[in-house]
């Protein structure tokens, strides 16, 4: 024992000061859930998802692409022996993407160039690479001859996927996308070898205005449509005043050289395979099979709750292309399910599709549905910090989401954590009703956790979508329980998506409450009551002068976590587009304006939160993200650091009774994480400080002899 103690002594003399915080991922941390592995835990998650293939490390092997329009994500994977390894490095090597991408070669070299939606329209982007992978912007919009005077951009909604293929067959990739009104496919054949005999253009005419000579309905079609008045569609009986949304594959189904479409709409939940019974020059659509892609030896068609899109790429790594269903929904679908995965059985010319899964990569990553709020918290008082995530919910067909909180117990130890997923509904959260208008459960839960009622363990409050706080009692040690004892706490009401933390800001040995909020703002609840009774009568809106991406979008999802780094608050928020803001210049200045510190461009997701502790003892930071689409993302730090001996500091910590039977008086100005650790090493208590004189109860601690350290000062306590 004695000569643990002197290694602890010798660990903690010297200390080290942060000096600037440079984060990178790291996936190198082990999350399990029921005995199994995550193989890429730390992959953010999948809502919306589009996949594409091409090859990232130009090995000669294709490998995976999936980008989430929900954030607009995109996740890479490397083709390793036919298992698909997260690669998130490669995102640099991408353009900004939105809404929707198609990877497909336009100009015959070999490799996949990107499709993707521009203001109304399409982009391209040209494959540059060499000796690494590049992209170099082609056109900002593509034109077609309409047959008007000027050519003009080529419509794709927002929320449409168009197909590009050789529809006729003549070399170069062709755009099949429905007309602004809905209902006609329009045909733009490209027209780059016919003018130029190479397909290293973008050429494009309006080749038919009812290609397929068909009428999308409300889930119901018109084949063979001499009576459909094609073009225009006024007429139509069942025109529809506005296209919604539909999304488009154009492959060879039936192996008779011609493009038949796989079609799925926002309006209904099932895909619709529209045969091609024409030929490669004037498609004619013959019939209509809802129930794709069943088949004598599969029995199970693709069936999302809103909005099915297919991809057709190779996903067994076996040559052969298999289909892959999902959501084309950001929102009230699948969440948690939603890559169908259909194994190609037969061969690309004789396709023979069997349901394989219904969670492709997502089984193998941090996926709590939709919305993802981490916090720290040590659950079971073990001295290892364990991870609480709440959740906007999982999806639920013709009902709400049902919002959790997912507990993840660190089993690692205080240098080297591990984490295993032993609830995704802790506490039984998701059956309470704290939406008292309606009674029913919250949604949106994101938790916070510190002692506001002063029994010396770290109660917990919820924030939810309705703006409100809801205070849980810790009644528990090891581990903690937490009952309900007020919902809507102190009636404290930010408006919608109410993004709390408990943070003693003031240094006055009050804990106070910072809630972010939908509209980008941040809320300070300053506690002027006592440690057992804490009073919030006032609300200081506008904090710090701070309106996240206001100049963007309306609604910025404020996402604030204030972080005490050697003594001196930093303030990160998440946002909606993903972006996380970090503020300095806030001590002394709660009432000013914050400083703007740095952007961290990680693109990991959209309506992100974030969380941050030093959970490996290294005296650095970690950065825990999480984000709509319901995974997270670790990144540890590889701050800019100085030593300091620290001798001159140990007396600066003044401790007193010491020894001491029970209570113990910590009074100094250090402020920050405070812990206790025993003879072995093992941290026994950890809880928040201010720079105010605090008394601890140390009842359930045994007698011996321990360690004190807070922010670099070290000191040794004795308990009898």
């Amino acid at each position: 024992m004695k000569k643990n103690i002197l290694l602890l002594l010798l660990l903690f003399l010297n200390y080290e000061v942060f000096c600037q915080t440079h984060f990178h991922r790291d996936t190198t941390i082990n999350v399990s859930e029921n005995g199994i592995t995550f193989k890429n835990a730390w992959a953010s998650g999948l809502n919306s998802t589009q996949f594409n293939e091409i090859d990232l490390d130009l090995d000669g092997k294709k490998d995976l692409i999936v980008f989430d329009k929900s954030g607009n994500k995109i996740l890479p994977y490397l083709n390793k022996n036919g298992e698909f390894v997260f690669a998130p490095d490669f995102r640099q090597s991408f353009p900004d993407l939105h809404d929707w991408v198609i990877l497909a070669d336009y100009n015959c070299d070999g490799k996949n160039d990107i499709y993707t939606y521009s203001t109304g329209g399409v982009a391209i982007y040209e494959n540059t690479s060499s000796s690494s992978l590049s992209f170099s912007l082609v056109t900002n919009l593509v034109l077609s001859d309409y047959g008007g005077p000027n050519p003009i951009n080529i419509y794709i909604s927002a929320v449409d996927i168009p197909a590009v293929s050789d529809v006729d067959y003549d070399g170069d990739l062709d755009i099949l996308t429905f007309k602004i009104t809905g209902g006609f496919i329009e045909f733009h054949k490209n027209m780059a070898m016919e003018t130029i005999g190479s397909c290293d253009t973008v050429l494009f005419e309006l080749s038919e205005s009812c290609w397929g000579n068909f009428y999308e309905g409300l889930n119901n079609y018109t084949l063979n449509c001499q009576n459909c008045q094609c073009p225009p569609i006024i007429n139509h009986p069942n025109a529809k005043q506005k296209h919604a949304g539909s999304t488009l594959l154009a492959i060879d189904i039936d192996n008779d050289y011609d493009k038949d479409i796989v079609l799925g709409d926002i309006s209904f939940s099932n895909l619709n395979l529209l045969i091609n019974g024409g030929d490669s020059t004037s498609a004619n659509m013959i019939s209509v099979d809802s129930m794709f892609p069943q088949n004598n030896s599969n029995t199970i068609p693709a069936s999302m709750d809103i909005f099915p899109a297919a991809y057709y790429l190779d996903l067994t790594d076996d040559g052969i292309k298999d289909l892959i269903v999902t959501s084309n929904s950001e929102n009230n679908s699948e969440n948690f399910t939603s890559c169908w995965l259909f194994n190609n059985s037969g061969s690309n010319s004789n396709i023979d599709l069997n349901f394989y899964q219904n969670n492709f990569l997502q089984n193998d990553m941090i996926d709590l549905g939709s919305g993802s709020y981490p916090t720290f918290f040590d659950h079971n008082n073990d001295g290892l910090l364990d991870i609480v995530v709440g959740n906007y919910g999982y999806h639920q067909s013709g009902g709400n989401p049902s919002s959790s909180l997912a507990l993840f117990e660190n089993t690692g130890t205080l240098n080297e954590p591990k984490f295993n997923l032993i609830n995704r509904d802790w506490q039984n959260i998701s059956s309470i009703n704290l939406n008292i208008n309606l009674n029913i459960p919250a949604l949106n839960l994101c938790p916070t956790f510190g002692d506001l009622d002063g029994d010396l363990d770290e109660d917990m409050i919820l924030g939810d979508a309705n703006g409100k706080l809801h205070f849980f009692e810790n009644t528990g040690s090891n581990p903690s329980n937490f009952i309900l004892s007020e919902v809507e706490y102190k009636n404290i009401d930010v408006g919608y998506f109410a993004s709390p933390q408990i943070v003693d800001l003031n240094r006055d040995g009050l804990l106070d409450i910072i809630i972010g909020e939908q509209s980008g703002t941040i809320n300070y609840c300053e506690n002027t009551g006592s440690l057992s009774n804490p009073i919030f009568d006032t609300i200081v809106e506008y904090f710090g002068g701070i309106d996240i991406e206001s100049n963007i979008i309306s609604s910025g999802f404020s996402t604030p976590k204030f972080y005490d780094n050697n003594g001196s608050f930093e303030l990160y928020t998440g946002s909606f587009s993903g972006q996380t803001y970090v503020f300095d210049n806030i001590d002394n200045n709660l009432f000013g304006t914050f400083d703007s510190l740095t952007i961290l461009n990680l693109k990991e997701g959209g309506k992100n939160m974030i969380a941050i502790k030093d959970i490996n003892n290294d005296q650095k930071p970690d950065l825990l993200i999480g984000n709509y689409s319901g995974g997270l993302s670790f990144f540890s730090s590889d701050s800019s650091i100085v030593s300091h001996n620290s001798f001159s500091s140990i007396n600066e910590l003044n401790i007193y009774p010491n020894p001491t039977n029970r209570f113990l008086n910590i009074d100094n100005k250090a402020s920050g994480e405070l812990l206790i650790i025993n003879s072995l090493g093992k941290t026994i208590l950890r809880k928040e400080k201010s720079s105010q004189k605090i008394t601890l109860d140390l009842k359930e601690i045994d007698s011996g002899l321990y360690l004190i350290k807070i922010e670099g000062h070290t000191t040794k306590l004795i308990v009898q």
